[in-house]
């Protein structure tokens, strides 16, 4: 695996921004199986060596003849050269998101193991960006990758430098990331996610729920959001969703600096004074776990709502107390229910077997969603030409899924239209731990799977987000 460096100065975008949950229509996964999971069949990592099934998708790794097309990345005869973005080894903010990169490997030794993709060895290419070397990054992986997979560049906006070396584009290069950040990301053509991310549109099934569940705390509600642009953006589609669901009052934003505070104390007194009965923070789980310590410490008593990012064992690093009632939204199937999901369970074996220090997040689920929809892509197009995989047949093939759930990791979600989360579910801290809070499974509002889909699931962003689309001709749009 190799390392890539240099350096391009630019500001810490927070890490909210890298988590999306989706729920889609309709479609085919480009391989055997599909569906939302549910059994109660234990999938093991041996089991899923020797079968190459992931979940509910069989065939997903195995022997082959396929090639890598001419002139598309550096790959050595009988290999496929993989970049995983990512950012974990910044100074400022060591291990940022360091899940994805675990995922990968973890996904990685698993799929060589069975065989590879159509009989490709993976070497993946660790394309740390390190917040402030994107440029140099993408330089590397213009030089060497055949594509990106299950990782993402905190500011993936810098991927589009302009310079023939290291612009997405204009080397292009294709991508499913594990998410999509920046709005000029999101908006870009070269790129499917498994779990779309849109920047103009917005999941409302958690607002509904969360007014069902906490119907006097969701009556006010105050946004604490980080001072980025970016965040910005998240905090536009808040307000569209917030907007269509209706009867939840938005008080006045309260902005924080990105890289925390020293004191949070202000700031609490600055929610506990606006008189909101509930909370949504932008911003990463560390430093919300601040935050809710100083406004529980103040006498606070309102009910804090947040992105799936939130549903991580690091709410609770400023004590069980401070975390106790957060609510998040997911639509993941939960780590506490592993027992229930084959594919969940998967991801846990197999990062415990190849990654034994790795980190179990939500994001990681989400990179492996990536991974299968990546590898299943690039094996039909390796059976439907003569066993040569090229970028434009990945990426196209990708892009016409629009019904995928990772192989039962996850609500459906649409990639090919890009849609977000029209089904999900909410999750509680309660004394330390993450439980389920609603829907309840096989209760009214269970829709499938564990998941609420209700109507008019997904909201449309009308304010201009002042980006222009990134648009590669040589790609579908």
């Amino acid at each position: 695996m190799r390392t890539v460096s240099g350096r391009i100065l630019i500001a810490l975008v927070a890490s909210v921004a890298l988590v999306a949950a989706a729920c889609g229509a309709s479609g085919d996964e480009p391989a055997a199986g599909g569906g939302g999971g549910g059994s109660e069949e234990t999938t093991t990592t041996e089991a899923a060596a020797s079968n190459a099934s992931w979940g509910d998708l069989a065939n997903v790794c195995g022997p082959g003849e396929a090639t890598v097309a001419p002139g598309e990345g550096t790959s050595a005869p009988g290999t496929i050269n993989i970049a995983v973005a990512g950012d974990r080894s910044s100074d400022i903010r060591p291990g940022l998101n360091k899940e994805l990169w675990d995922a990968s490997v973890a996904f990685s030794e698993w799929c060589n193991a069975a065989g590879g993709i159509a009989g490709l060895q993976i070497e993946l290419i660790d394309a740390d960006g390190k917040l402030f070397e994107v440029e140099s990054a993408m330089a590397t992986i213009c030089t060497e990758a055949f594509a990106m997979v299950g990782g993402a560049f905190t500011q993936d906006q810098l991927e589009f430098s302009g310079k023939p070396g290291s612009d997405f584009h204009q080397c292009n290069m294709i991508d499913i990331p594990g998410v999509a950040v920046s709005p000029e990301k999101g908006l870009s053509n070269g790129q499917v996610q498994a779990v779309p991310n849109p920047p103009t549109k917005k999941s409302t099934q958690w607002l509904i729920d969360f007014k069902k569940v906490a119907p006097e705390d969701s009556k006010k509600n105050i946004v604490v959001v980080g001072e980025l642009p970016s965040m910005q953006v998240v905090k536009t589609q808040y307000d569209a969703a917030v907007q269509q669901v209706g009867g939840i009052e938005q008080l006045p934003a309260l902005p924080y600096p990105v890289a925390g505070l020293s004191d949070w104390t202000p700031l609490a007194q600055k929610v506990k004074d606006s008189g909101a009965t509930s909370l949504y923070w932008i911003g990463e789980p560390s430093n919300a776990a601040n935050l809710f310590k100083s406004l529980r410490d103040q006498g606070w008593q309102g009910t804090i709502i947040n992105e799936t990012n939130i549903y991580d064992e690091t709410a609770f690093s400023a004590g069980n107390a401070a975390a106790e009632g957060i609510i998040a939204r997911t639509s993941y199937h939960p780590f506490e229910e592993a027992d229930r999901w084959p594919a969940v369970q998967q991801y846990l074996d197999t990062l415990q077997q190849y990654v034994p220090d790795g980190k179990v997040a939500s994001l990681g689920l989400q990179s492996i969603s990536a991974w299968l929809l990546f590898v299943t892509s690039a094996t039909r197009c390796a059976e439907e030409n003569d066993n040569v995989i090229s970028r434009t047949c990945v990426i196209t093939t990708a892009e016409a899924v629009e019904d995928w759930t990772g192989g039962g990791l996850h609500s459906p979600s649409d990639p090919g239209r890009s849609q977000p989360a029209e089904c999900g579910l909410l999750m509680v801290a309660r004394d330390g731990k993450w439980e389920r809070l609603y829907p309840e499974i096989g209760g009214t509002d269970d829709d499938g799977d564990g998941f609420h889909c209700p109507a008019d699931g997904v909201a449309t962003v009308t304010e201009d987000l002042g980006v222009e689309a990134k648009i590669n001709p040589n790609y579908p749009n």
